[in-house]
Protein backbone atom coordinates (compact mmCIF):
# COMPACT_ATOMS: atom_id res chain seq x y z
CA UNK A 1 0.00 0.00 0.00
CA UNK A 2 1.12 3.06 -0.93
CA UNK A 3 1.89 6.07 1.80
CA UNK A 4 1.51 9.68 0.71
CA UNK A 5 4.25 11.64 1.93
CA UNK A 6 3.48 14.72 3.94
CA UNK A 7 3.82 18.05 1.77
CA UNK A 8 6.36 20.82 2.94
CA UNK A 9 3.63 22.88 4.06
CA UNK A 10 1.65 20.68 7.01
CA UNK A 11 5.80 19.95 7.69
CA UNK A 12 6.43 23.38 8.57
CA UNK A 13 3.79 23.75 10.50
CA UNK A 14 4.29 20.78 12.46
CA UNK A 15 8.36 21.77 13.02
CA UNK A 16 7.26 25.10 14.32
CA UNK A 17 4.12 23.87 16.36
CA UNK A 18 6.82 21.67 18.21
CA UNK A 19 9.15 24.64 18.49
CA UNK A 20 6.74 26.53 20.73
CA UNK A 21 5.44 23.88 22.81
CA UNK A 22 9.61 22.78 23.48
CA UNK A 23 9.85 26.36 24.22
CA UNK A 24 6.56 26.27 26.40
CA UNK A 25 7.74 23.24 28.62
CA UNK A 26 11.30 24.50 29.02
CA UNK A 27 10.11 27.90 30.33
CA UNK A 28 7.93 26.18 32.48
CA UNK A 29 10.21 23.22 33.48
CA UNK A 30 12.41 26.27 34.50
CA UNK A 31 9.82 28.80 36.17
CA UNK A 32 8.97 25.31 38.44
CA UNK A 33 12.28 24.12 39.14
CA UNK A 34 15.22 26.83 38.75
CA UNK A 35 13.48 30.29 39.87
CA UNK A 36 13.86 29.86 43.20
CA UNK A 37 17.55 29.19 43.43
CA UNK A 38 17.79 31.66 40.18
CA UNK A 39 16.28 34.21 42.32
CA UNK A 40 18.14 33.47 45.80
CA UNK A 41 21.51 33.46 43.80
CA UNK A 42 20.81 36.99 42.58
CA UNK A 43 20.10 38.60 45.74
CA UNK A 44 23.40 37.03 46.75
CA UNK A 45 25.18 38.77 44.12
CA UNK A 46 23.37 42.28 45.00
CA UNK A 47 24.82 41.90 48.65
CA UNK A 48 28.26 41.32 47.43
CA UNK A 49 27.93 44.00 44.75
CA UNK A 50 26.56 46.11 47.86
CA UNK A 51 29.13 44.89 50.16
CA UNK A 52 32.06 46.04 47.71
CA UNK A 53 30.39 49.46 47.27
CA UNK A 54 30.12 49.64 51.36
CA UNK A 55 33.66 48.97 51.42
CA UNK A 56 35.23 51.06 48.66
CA UNK A 57 32.98 54.24 50.59
CA UNK A 58 33.45 53.10 53.93
CA UNK A 59 36.44 55.73 54.90
CA UNK A 60 34.96 58.56 52.87
CA UNK A 61 33.80 61.70 53.79
CA UNK A 62 30.03 61.02 53.02
CA UNK A 63 30.29 57.22 54.10
CA UNK A 64 26.76 58.29 56.04
CA UNK A 65 25.67 59.61 52.24
CA UNK A 66 26.93 55.79 50.82
CA UNK A 67 25.01 53.91 53.18
CA UNK A 68 22.03 55.32 53.09
CA UNK A 69 21.95 55.41 49.13
CA UNK A 70 23.14 51.60 49.02
CA UNK A 71 20.38 50.32 51.30
CA UNK A 72 17.82 52.35 49.66
CA UNK A 73 18.76 50.97 46.32
CA UNK A 74 19.07 47.62 47.20
CA UNK A 75 16.21 47.57 49.77
CA UNK A 76 18.64 46.00 52.64
CA UNK A 77 19.64 46.81 56.27
CA UNK A 78 23.68 47.97 56.63
CA UNK A 79 25.08 47.38 60.24
CA UNK A 80 28.83 48.31 61.58
CA UNK A 81 29.75 46.49 64.58
CA UNK A 82 33.61 46.43 66.22
CA UNK A 83 35.22 43.36 67.72
CA UNK A 84 33.32 44.13 71.32
CA UNK A 85 29.67 44.28 69.75
CA UNK A 86 29.38 47.72 69.91
CA UNK A 87 27.49 49.16 67.13
CA UNK A 88 28.86 52.06 65.04
CA UNK A 89 26.46 52.18 62.24
CA UNK A 90 22.77 51.42 61.19
CA UNK A 91 21.12 52.11 57.83
CA UNK A 92 17.75 50.64 57.18
CA UNK A 93 16.26 50.12 53.76
CA UNK A 94 13.87 47.47 54.61
CA UNK A 95 11.69 47.61 57.83
CA UNK A 96 13.72 45.40 60.10
CA UNK A 97 17.13 44.45 60.96
CA UNK A 98 18.69 41.06 62.13
CA UNK A 99 22.06 41.85 63.58
CA UNK A 100 21.18 44.57 65.88
CA UNK A 101 18.54 42.27 67.94
CA UNK A 102 21.63 39.87 68.71
CA UNK A 103 23.12 40.52 72.35
CA UNK A 104 26.98 41.32 72.61
CA UNK A 105 28.56 37.37 72.49
CA UNK A 106 26.59 36.64 69.83
CA UNK A 107 27.96 39.73 67.56
CA UNK A 108 31.61 38.76 69.04
CA UNK A 109 31.35 35.51 67.85
CA UNK A 110 30.13 36.52 64.39
CA UNK A 111 32.88 39.14 64.38
CA UNK A 112 35.22 36.29 64.66
CA UNK A 113 33.55 33.99 62.57
CA UNK A 114 33.87 36.95 59.68
CA UNK A 115 37.63 38.00 60.39
CA UNK A 116 38.48 34.14 60.51
CA UNK A 117 36.83 33.31 56.81
CA UNK A 118 36.70 37.16 55.47
CA UNK A 119 32.85 36.83 54.23
CA UNK A 120 30.27 34.95 55.93
CA UNK A 121 27.00 34.42 54.90
CA UNK A 122 23.98 33.18 56.71
CA UNK A 123 20.03 33.13 56.69
CA UNK A 124 17.64 32.62 59.16
CA UNK A 125 13.89 31.60 58.69
CA UNK A 126 10.72 34.53 58.68
CA UNK A 127 8.88 32.56 61.19
CA UNK A 128 12.44 33.19 63.40
CA UNK A 129 11.87 36.86 62.99
CA UNK A 130 8.35 36.71 63.17
CA UNK A 131 9.04 35.75 67.22
CA UNK A 132 12.11 38.12 68.07
CA UNK A 133 9.58 40.66 66.43
CA UNK A 134 6.55 39.89 69.14
CA UNK A 135 9.77 40.05 71.56
CA UNK A 136 10.62 43.27 70.86
CA UNK A 137 7.19 45.08 70.67
CA UNK A 138 6.76 43.23 73.99
CA UNK A 139 10.04 44.63 75.72
CA UNK A 140 8.23 48.20 73.77
CA UNK A 141 4.74 47.75 75.18
CA UNK A 142 6.09 46.92 78.61
CA UNK A 143 8.17 50.44 78.10
CA UNK A 144 10.94 48.75 80.63
CA UNK A 145 14.22 47.22 78.25
CA UNK A 146 13.83 43.05 78.79
CA UNK A 147 16.38 40.87 77.74
CA UNK A 148 15.85 38.50 75.38
CA UNK A 149 16.15 34.79 76.41
CA UNK A 150 18.35 32.76 73.95
CA UNK A 151 17.78 35.12 70.88
CA UNK A 152 20.87 34.08 69.20
CA UNK A 153 21.23 33.47 65.01
CA UNK A 154 21.55 30.02 64.41
CA UNK A 155 23.35 30.31 61.37
CA UNK A 156 20.76 26.95 59.85
CA UNK A 157 22.32 27.61 56.12
CA UNK A 158 25.64 28.53 55.23
CA UNK A 159 27.05 29.64 51.44
CA UNK A 160 30.36 29.21 50.18
CA UNK A 161 31.49 30.92 46.30
CA UNK A 162 33.31 28.82 44.01
CA UNK A 163 33.42 32.32 41.72
CA UNK A 164 32.36 35.84 42.05
CA UNK A 165 28.89 35.19 40.71
CA UNK A 166 28.56 31.50 41.57
CA UNK A 167 26.81 30.27 45.10
CA UNK A 168 26.77 26.39 46.25
CA UNK A 169 24.35 26.27 49.57
CA UNK A 170 24.04 22.59 51.61
CA UNK A 171 20.58 23.40 53.22
CA UNK A 172 16.95 21.20 52.24
CA UNK A 173 15.14 24.78 52.41
CA UNK A 174 15.19 28.30 51.10
CA UNK A 175 15.48 31.11 53.04
CA UNK A 176 13.83 33.97 53.78
CA UNK A 177 16.44 36.65 54.76
CA UNK A 178 20.27 36.27 53.91
CA UNK A 179 22.91 38.21 55.84
CA UNK A 180 26.61 38.42 54.61
CA UNK A 181 29.02 39.77 56.67
CA UNK A 182 32.30 40.72 55.69
CA UNK A 183 35.42 42.50 57.60
CA UNK A 184 36.46 46.13 56.89
CA UNK A 185 38.51 49.09 58.81
CA UNK A 186 37.32 52.28 59.79
CA UNK A 187 40.07 54.59 60.61
CA UNK A 188 42.55 51.56 61.18
CA UNK A 189 39.91 50.09 63.68
CA UNK A 190 39.06 46.27 62.45
CA UNK A 191 35.21 46.23 61.86
CA UNK A 192 32.21 44.03 60.28
CA UNK A 193 30.03 45.30 57.73
CA UNK A 194 26.70 43.11 58.17
CA UNK A 195 24.25 43.31 54.97
CA UNK A 196 20.87 41.65 55.17
CA UNK A 197 17.50 41.29 52.32
CA UNK A 198 14.60 39.47 52.47
CA UNK A 199 13.68 36.74 50.06
CA UNK A 200 10.31 37.62 48.37
CA UNK A 201 8.23 34.59 48.17
CA UNK A 202 7.83 33.84 44.44
CA UNK A 203 4.72 31.51 44.35
CA UNK A 204 2.60 34.14 43.07
CA UNK A 205 5.07 35.52 40.63
CA UNK A 206 5.64 31.92 39.39
CA UNK A 207 1.81 32.29 38.63
CA UNK A 208 1.93 35.22 36.74
CA UNK A 209 5.18 34.01 34.64
CA UNK A 210 3.66 30.66 33.86
CA UNK A 211 0.63 32.57 32.71
CA UNK A 212 2.18 35.17 31.04
CA UNK A 213 4.53 32.41 29.07
CA UNK A 214 1.21 30.51 28.15
CA UNK A 215 0.36 33.95 26.28
CA UNK A 216 3.62 34.47 24.45
CA UNK A 217 3.88 31.12 23.24
CA UNK A 218 0.02 31.29 21.63
CA UNK A 219 0.84 34.52 20.11
CA UNK A 220 3.92 32.79 19.10
CA UNK A 221 1.98 29.88 17.75
CA UNK A 222 -0.12 31.86 15.68
CA UNK A 223 3.05 34.03 14.12
CA UNK A 224 4.79 30.99 13.04
CA UNK A 225 2.11 29.43 11.35
CA UNK A 226 1.67 32.36 9.29
CA UNK A 227 5.58 32.17 8.59
CA UNK A 228 5.33 28.53 7.81
CA UNK A 229 2.79 29.76 4.87
CA UNK A 230 5.34 32.71 4.20
CA UNK A 231 8.11 30.52 3.50
CA UNK A 232 5.75 27.44 1.74
CA UNK A 233 4.56 30.86 -0.63
CA UNK A 234 8.38 32.15 -1.08
CA UNK A 235 10.37 28.95 -1.01
CA UNK A 236 8.45 25.76 -1.15
CA UNK A 237 6.28 26.31 -3.99
CA UNK A 238 8.69 27.10 -6.61
CA UNK A 239 10.50 24.33 -5.45
CA UNK A 240 7.37 22.13 -6.53
CA UNK A 241 7.02 24.02 -9.57
CA UNK A 242 10.92 23.43 -10.50
CA UNK A 243 9.61 19.60 -9.75
CA UNK A 244 6.70 19.52 -11.70
CA UNK A 245 8.91 20.80 -15.12
CA UNK A 246 11.64 18.38 -13.79
CA UNK A 247 9.22 15.63 -14.29
CA UNK A 248 8.36 16.60 -17.57
CA UNK A 249 12.01 16.89 -18.27
CA UNK A 250 12.64 13.37 -17.14
CA UNK A 251 9.72 12.17 -19.07
CA UNK A 252 11.86 13.23 -22.61
CA UNK A 253 9.80 16.75 -23.17
CA UNK A 254 13.14 18.71 -23.83
CA UNK A 255 12.00 22.27 -24.70
CA UNK A 256 10.75 22.66 -20.98
CA UNK A 257 11.95 26.14 -19.72
CA UNK A 258 11.96 27.11 -15.96
CA UNK A 259 11.73 30.06 -14.34
CA UNK A 260 14.73 32.21 -13.49
CA UNK A 261 13.37 34.34 -11.02
CA UNK A 262 13.17 33.93 -7.03
CA UNK A 263 15.56 33.46 -4.43
CA UNK A 264 19.23 32.71 -5.72
CA UNK A 265 19.58 29.27 -4.74
CA UNK A 266 15.77 28.37 -6.80
CA UNK A 267 17.39 30.82 -9.67
CA UNK A 268 20.57 29.19 -10.27
CA UNK A 269 18.67 25.70 -9.60
CA UNK A 270 16.11 26.69 -12.58
CA UNK A 271 19.24 28.11 -14.49
CA UNK A 272 20.85 25.20 -14.72
CA UNK A 273 17.62 22.55 -15.57
CA UNK A 274 17.05 24.77 -18.12
CA UNK A 275 20.41 24.47 -19.59
CA UNK A 276 20.64 20.73 -18.76
CA UNK A 277 17.02 20.63 -21.04
CA UNK A 278 18.73 22.69 -23.59
CA UNK A 279 21.43 20.22 -23.65
CA UNK A 280 19.49 17.22 -23.72
CA UNK A 281 17.29 18.61 -26.52
CA UNK A 282 20.48 19.25 -28.26
CA UNK A 283 21.86 15.38 -27.65
CA UNK A 284 18.56 14.20 -28.46
CA UNK A 285 18.58 16.10 -31.71
CA UNK A 286 22.54 14.15 -32.26
CA UNK A 287 21.05 11.52 -31.74
CA UNK A 288 18.67 11.01 -34.63
CA UNK A 289 21.11 12.38 -36.77
CA UNK A 290 24.06 10.04 -35.60
CA UNK A 291 20.95 7.34 -36.13
CA UNK A 292 19.60 8.51 -39.70
CA UNK A 293 23.03 9.18 -41.06
CA UNK A 294 25.07 6.06 -39.67
CA UNK A 295 22.18 3.85 -40.96
CA UNK A 296 22.95 6.21 -44.48
CA UNK A 297 26.19 5.06 -44.45
CA UNK A 298 25.97 1.74 -43.45
CA UNK A 299 23.33 0.95 -45.91
CA UNK A 300 25.34 2.48 -48.65
CA UNK A 301 28.84 0.04 -48.63
CA UNK A 302 26.61 -2.86 -47.52
CA UNK A 303 24.42 -2.49 -50.30
CA UNK A 304 27.49 -2.01 -52.94
CA UNK A 305 29.29 -5.26 -50.82
CA UNK A 306 26.18 -7.41 -50.95
CA UNK A 307 25.34 -6.54 -54.77
CA UNK A 308 28.53 -7.32 -56.18
CA UNK A 309 28.82 -9.88 -54.22
CA UNK A 310 26.20 -11.52 -55.89
CA UNK A 311 26.73 -10.66 -59.08
CA UNK A 312 30.00 -12.12 -58.75
CA UNK A 313 28.31 -15.35 -57.36
CA UNK A 314 25.72 -15.63 -60.27
CA UNK A 315 27.03 -14.13 -63.38
CA UNK A 316 30.26 -16.03 -64.22
CA UNK A 317 33.36 -14.30 -65.35
CA UNK A 318 32.43 -11.42 -63.29
CA UNK A 319 34.95 -11.98 -60.19
CA UNK A 320 37.10 -9.26 -61.52
CA UNK A 321 39.71 -7.23 -60.34
CA UNK A 322 37.52 -4.05 -60.92
CA UNK A 323 34.49 -5.46 -58.81
CA UNK A 324 37.05 -7.04 -55.97
CA UNK A 325 38.21 -3.71 -55.33
CA UNK A 326 35.23 -1.81 -55.02
CA UNK A 327 33.98 -4.81 -52.62
CA UNK A 328 37.56 -4.00 -50.52
CA UNK A 329 36.48 0.12 -50.95
CA UNK A 330 33.77 -0.23 -49.43
CA UNK A 331 34.80 -2.46 -46.75
CA UNK A 332 37.69 0.06 -45.90
CA UNK A 333 34.98 2.53 -45.83
CA UNK A 334 33.24 0.54 -43.22
CA UNK A 335 36.38 -0.26 -41.08
CA UNK A 336 37.07 3.49 -41.02
CA UNK A 337 33.53 4.15 -39.93
CA UNK A 338 33.96 2.31 -36.82
CA UNK A 339 37.10 3.28 -35.82
CA UNK A 340 36.01 6.70 -36.03
CA UNK A 341 33.18 6.41 -33.64
CA UNK A 342 35.23 4.31 -31.39
CA UNK A 343 37.78 7.73 -31.38
CA UNK A 344 34.77 9.82 -30.92
CA UNK A 345 33.48 8.00 -27.90
CA UNK A 346 37.13 7.85 -26.47
CA UNK A 347 37.38 11.64 -27.34
CA UNK A 348 34.18 12.70 -25.84
CA UNK A 349 34.16 10.64 -22.82
CA UNK A 350 37.49 11.65 -21.25
CA UNK A 351 39.22 8.32 -21.55
CA UNK A 352 42.04 9.17 -24.30
CA UNK A 353 45.07 10.60 -23.16
CA UNK A 354 48.15 11.96 -25.38
CA UNK A 355 50.99 10.90 -25.89
CA UNK A 356 53.15 14.26 -26.71
CA UNK A 357 56.37 14.19 -28.25
CA UNK A 358 58.31 16.88 -30.92
CA UNK A 359 58.06 16.29 -33.95
CA UNK A 360 58.18 18.32 -37.45
CA UNK A 361 53.71 19.65 -38.40
CA UNK A 362 55.55 20.41 -41.83
CA UNK A 363 56.84 16.74 -42.65
CA UNK A 364 53.14 15.27 -40.92
CA UNK A 365 51.05 17.71 -44.00
CA UNK A 366 53.72 16.40 -46.35
CA UNK A 367 52.99 12.79 -44.81
CA UNK A 368 49.00 13.47 -45.27
CA UNK A 369 49.14 15.01 -48.19
CA UNK A 370 51.04 11.94 -49.78
CA UNK A 371 47.96 9.82 -49.64
CA UNK A 372 46.42 11.83 -52.41
CA UNK A 373 48.34 11.06 -54.96
CA UNK A 374 45.58 9.05 -57.02
CA UNK A 375 43.10 11.59 -56.45
CA UNK A 376 44.86 14.00 -57.50
CA UNK A 377 45.81 11.97 -60.72
CA UNK A 378 42.23 10.36 -61.48
CA UNK A 379 39.85 12.44 -60.06
CA UNK A 380 41.85 16.20 -60.93
CA UNK A 381 42.23 17.63 -57.59
CA UNK A 382 44.99 20.46 -57.05
CA UNK A 383 46.04 20.66 -53.46
CA UNK A 384 49.10 22.70 -52.71
CA UNK A 385 51.10 23.07 -49.45
CA UNK A 386 52.36 26.44 -48.58
CA UNK A 387 55.12 27.17 -46.31
CA UNK A 388 58.45 28.77 -45.74
CA UNK A 389 60.12 26.23 -42.83
CA UNK A 390 59.97 23.56 -41.07
CA UNK A 391 58.36 23.82 -37.89
CA UNK A 392 58.43 21.43 -34.88
CA UNK A 393 55.86 21.15 -32.09
CA UNK A 394 54.86 19.02 -29.19
CA UNK A 395 51.99 17.05 -29.77
CA UNK A 396 50.56 13.70 -30.01
CA UNK A 397 52.10 12.51 -33.37
CA UNK A 398 48.98 10.01 -34.55
CA UNK A 399 45.94 12.01 -33.34
CA UNK A 400 47.63 15.35 -35.07
CA UNK A 401 48.11 13.35 -38.31
CA UNK A 402 43.95 12.20 -37.96
CA UNK A 403 42.85 16.01 -37.47
CA UNK A 404 44.80 17.19 -40.81
CA UNK A 405 43.57 14.46 -42.55
CA UNK A 406 39.93 15.03 -41.52
CA UNK A 407 40.17 19.14 -42.61
CA UNK A 408 42.03 17.91 -45.97
CA UNK A 409 39.40 15.59 -46.01
CA UNK A 410 36.58 18.14 -45.30
CA UNK A 411 37.81 20.71 -47.63
CA UNK A 412 38.57 18.07 -50.65
CA UNK A 413 34.49 17.00 -49.70
CA UNK A 414 33.21 20.23 -49.81
CA UNK A 415 35.75 22.69 -52.23
CA UNK A 416 34.27 24.02 -55.55
CA UNK A 417 34.66 22.86 -59.20
CA UNK A 418 37.68 24.09 -59.46
CA UNK A 419 38.62 21.24 -57.34
CA UNK A 420 41.55 23.14 -55.42
CA UNK A 421 42.18 23.25 -51.98
CA UNK A 422 45.07 25.10 -50.28
CA UNK A 423 47.17 24.09 -47.21
CA UNK A 424 48.73 27.03 -45.70
CA UNK A 425 51.80 26.99 -43.21
CA UNK A 426 52.71 30.31 -40.89
CA UNK A 427 54.52 31.52 -38.62
CA UNK A 428 53.58 34.66 -35.66
CA UNK A 429 56.15 34.82 -33.48
CA UNK A 430 56.04 31.87 -30.83
CA UNK A 431 52.98 30.56 -32.63
CA UNK A 432 52.52 28.34 -35.47
CA UNK A 433 49.23 28.61 -37.81
CA UNK A 434 47.62 25.87 -40.23
CA UNK A 435 45.16 26.41 -42.17
CA UNK A 436 43.04 24.39 -45.10
CA UNK A 437 41.20 26.13 -47.21
CA UNK A 438 38.55 25.20 -49.72
CA UNK A 439 36.99 27.38 -52.85
CA UNK A 440 33.36 25.75 -51.83
CA UNK A 441 29.90 27.74 -50.95
CA UNK A 442 31.28 28.23 -47.47
CA UNK A 443 29.31 27.91 -44.70
CA UNK A 444 26.26 30.52 -43.15
CA UNK A 445 26.95 32.33 -40.12
CA UNK A 446 24.36 31.02 -38.44
CA UNK A 447 25.62 27.40 -39.05
CA UNK A 448 29.14 27.77 -38.52
CA UNK A 449 28.90 27.02 -34.29
CA UNK A 450 26.80 23.97 -35.14
CA UNK A 451 29.07 22.34 -37.72
CA UNK A 452 31.77 20.83 -35.31
CA UNK A 453 28.85 18.66 -33.60
CA UNK A 454 29.11 14.81 -35.11
CA UNK A 455 27.37 14.15 -38.53
CA UNK A 456 25.95 17.65 -38.59
CA UNK A 457 25.62 18.98 -42.69
CA UNK A 458 25.19 22.07 -43.91
CA UNK A 459 23.57 20.70 -47.15
CA UNK A 460 21.63 17.76 -46.44
CA UNK A 461 21.00 17.00 -49.97
CA UNK A 462 24.66 17.05 -49.92
CA UNK A 463 26.20 14.28 -52.21
CA UNK A 464 28.04 11.50 -50.25
CA UNK A 465 31.56 12.58 -49.47
CA UNK A 466 34.38 11.26 -51.25
CA UNK A 467 35.85 9.94 -48.68
CA UNK A 468 34.91 10.20 -44.75
CA UNK A 469 32.52 9.13 -42.26
CA UNK A 470 30.99 12.82 -41.40
CA UNK A 471 32.31 12.23 -37.99
CA UNK A 472 35.50 14.28 -39.24
CA UNK A 473 35.08 17.94 -37.51
CA UNK A 474 33.64 16.62 -34.41
CA UNK A 475 37.16 14.46 -34.34
CA UNK A 476 39.49 17.44 -35.10
CA UNK A 477 37.50 19.51 -32.56
CA UNK A 478 37.81 17.18 -29.53
CA UNK A 479 41.35 16.51 -30.50
CA UNK A 480 42.58 20.25 -30.69
CA UNK A 481 40.82 20.96 -27.25
CA UNK A 482 42.38 17.78 -25.67
CA UNK A 483 45.53 19.54 -26.75
CA UNK A 484 44.52 22.73 -25.95
CA UNK A 485 45.23 24.91 -29.35
CA UNK A 486 43.58 27.01 -30.62
CA UNK A 487 41.15 26.69 -33.65
CA UNK A 488 38.10 27.82 -35.85
CA UNK A 489 36.85 28.58 -38.74
CA UNK A 490 36.23 31.78 -41.32
CA UNK A 491 34.02 31.40 -44.02
CA UNK A 492 31.37 33.68 -45.81
CA UNK A 493 28.68 32.40 -48.10
CA UNK A 494 29.97 31.49 -51.80
CA UNK A 495 33.08 32.78 -51.02
CA UNK A 496 34.49 29.14 -49.59
CA UNK A 497 36.09 28.04 -45.84
CA UNK A 498 39.42 28.35 -44.11
CA UNK A 499 39.72 25.76 -41.28
CA UNK A 500 42.52 26.33 -38.64
CA UNK A 501 44.49 25.23 -35.77
CA UNK A 502 47.18 27.37 -33.98
CA UNK A 503 50.32 25.36 -31.31
CA UNK A 504 53.18 27.03 -30.00
CA UNK A 505 56.30 26.30 -31.81
CA UNK A 506 58.61 24.26 -30.33
CA UNK A 507 61.68 24.51 -32.83
CA UNK A 508 62.10 25.47 -36.35
CA UNK A 509 64.43 24.57 -38.56
CA UNK A 510 65.75 25.92 -42.16
CA UNK A 511 63.54 27.77 -44.73
CA UNK A 512 62.88 25.72 -47.37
Amino acid sequence: MRTERISIKWKLIMYMTCFVIAEFLLLSAFHMFFLDSFYRNIKINELKSTAKTVQAGINSENMDEVLKSAAREGGMCIEIFDQTGSEMHYVEGMPFGVIREMNADDRKRLFEETVESGTKIYYESMNFYDQRREKIADRNNAGEPRKVENDNLRPEREFSFAGEDTAVFDGPDSPNIIILSQTAQIDGKNVIIVLSTALTPLFATRQILNVETMYVCGVLLIFSTLLAFLIYRKISRPIMKTNGKAVLLANGNYNVRFDSDGYREIKELNDTLTFAASELNKTEKLRQDLMANISHDLRTPLTMIRGYAELMRDIPGEATEGNIQIIIDETNRLSNLVTDILDISKLQSGVMELNREGFSITESIKGVLGRYGKLKEQEGYRIEFLYESDVWINADTIKMSQVLYNLINNAINYTGDDRRVTVRQTVNGSMVKIEVEDTGDGIDENDIRLIWDRYYKIDKNHKRPVSGTGLGLSIVKNVLELHGFEYGVDSQKGKGSVFYFEAEILSRGNKK
